[in-house]
């Protein structure tokens, strides 16, 4: 009797950590503001995310462009597409991360704030300290499928 009743519990907490984790799950693609597409994935303890595709200046291709905007000068010949522009992801309370990340178009590293919104979106709060701390907030949201 306590076997079956310790299965039930184990089965159903399963399930409930199961949904859980996917209504407030970061994993998957996610469309920035500008147009650029995001992969979240699995980077060993923690999440990251790399660029998968972005809108080039007119006449380039995605594939040719250099993050030539790097302030660490030995990283400008590095292509930006397939570039790492978040990682260490940790989880900082229900539905929020931190991480750090970095910006292609302005070739520097910040701190950010994730907030998994109720209605799905994805609310970035990025940070840079040079003497006074910038912050920007974006929007992502998942692209829409075709």
């Amino acid at each position: 009797m306590v076997r079956s009743g310790f299965i039930f519990g184990f089965i159903f907490l399963s399930t409930s950590l199961a949904t859980a984790a996917k209504g407030s799950d970061l994993h998957g693609l996610w469309r920035t503001t500008k147009g650029a597409i995001i992969s979240i994935s699995q980077c060993g303890s923690t999440m990251c995310g790399q660029l998968q595709s972005f809108k080039p200046p007119d006449g380039k291709r995605q594939q040719d462009i250099l993050d030539l905007r790097n302030h660490d000068t030995t990283k400008r010949k590095r292509k930006v597409l397939g570039l790492k522009v978040l990682w260490n992801i940790k989880a900082a309370g229900e539905n929020k991360w931190h991480a750090e990340g970095y910006d292609p178009r302005r070739g520097y590293e910040i701190a950010i704030n994730i907030h998994l919104l109720p209605s799905g979106l994805l609310k970035m709060t990025g940070c840079k300290k040079i003497f006074l701390s910038f912050c920007e907030n974006v929007i992502w949201q998942r692209p829409k499928l075709k």
